[in-house]
């Protein structure tokens, strides 16, 4: 997926650095761009961009609170 957004870029950088595996998320209220899994909310350490959360029963889905469909950046390239 690409991002052109300068927050779902910067989440997607600090995931990665961070060892989590980023994927595109469709979330509420037509929400698009990249997300993680996290056991819990206390492990969303230092993300630098602003974030929202979704709990998934077991764990949480964190990402930015910026959208982006796709279009720039690739996640690979990152």
């Amino acid at each position: 997926m690409n991002y052109t957004s300068e927050d779902c870029v910067r989440f997607v950088e600090w995931a990665k650095d961070n060892g989590y595996e980023p994927y595109h998320y469709r979330g509420r209220f037509y929400w698009e761009g990249p997300a993680v899994n996290l056991d819990s909310i206390g492990d969303a350490v230092n993300v630098p961009v602003r974030f929202q959360t979704d709990s998934m029963g077991l764990g949480v889905v964190i990402y930015p609170q910026a959208s982006d469909t796709g279009g720039g950046t690739t996640l690979e390239a990152l």
